[in-house]
């Protein structure tokens, strides 16, 4: 089942330590918004409306300040299986295709996802492959040499056959995340919106955020530039 829904957009950004030249092109190419929607069920956007609200007013903020020519890309992950995420959108921001328009069209989208995946438009997912959908995408857009910015709307517990994030000891492996032809470009950011949801203590989700922070943009072989995990805001 493909669900397509008309007038969202997408928004990626990777850089390192560049030439001159190769910089200024960076910054002045169209940005790229990721944004992954977790439909594992420990995740309360599958089940919880008003803190999907939440979320899509959050992500629509983002998206309204995105200039002409930005792109704006939607999956769902959850299962590492393609036959269960199926959702694609891709948009490009333009002068028919504006970025309030688009904004409130993914926040509907995000608004919805609950009462999608109790009609079964959407699945529920019995596991998080957090790692496994990031390297997926990285892989799928390839060089990144426009600013890239992923969003994932997850309570960020990975359990998969990497980690199992429940567990407060666990920790994420190095995962190779920039394409093997090209190591010279990094994504700008990660955040994840609602990190830790579900955890009673403030410790634990201070220790998750902590895990991905290292995982994600801690040292200079590290896939992202910088994080943001957010468990309200």
């Amino acid at each position: 089942m493909m669900l397509r829904f008309a007038q969202c957009a997408f928004v990626f950004g990777i850089m390192s330590v560049l030439p001159v030249s190769e910089a200024a092109e960076h910054s002045a190419a169209a940005p790229r918004l990721v944004i992954g929607l977790d439909l594992s069920v420990s995740n309360p956007l599958v089940e919880d409306p008003a803190f999907a609200l939440k979320l899509a007013e959050r992500v629509a903020d983002e998206i309204q300040d995105l200039p002409m020519r930005s792109t704006v890309m939607i999956r769902t992950f959850g299962d590492n299986d393609a036959t269960a995420n199926t959702l694609q959108i891709d948009e490009v921001i333009s002068a028919r295709n504006k970025p309030e328009t688009v904004a409130e069209s993914v926040g509907v989208l995000i608004a919805q996802v609950p009462s999608l995946v109790e009609s079964g438009k959407l699945e529920a997912q019995q596991n998080t492959n957090i790692l496994a959908f990031l390297q997926t995408m990285v892989d799928a857009i390839g060089e990144c040499k426009t600013p890239t910015t992923f969003i994932l709307l997850s309570d960020g517990l990975e359990d998969s056959e990497y980690a199992r994030l429940a567990n407060p000891d666990a920790t994420l492996p190095a995962v190779d995340m920039r394409p093997p032809k090209d190591r010279r470009y990094k994504c700008d950011a990660l955040q994840i919106l609602g990190l830790g949801q579900g955890l009673q203590k403030f410790e634990d989700i201070e220790h998750l955020r902590a895990r991905w922070e290292a995982w994600a943009a801690t040292g200079s072989d590290r896939p992202f530039k910088t994080f943001v995990g957010l468990s309200d805001w």
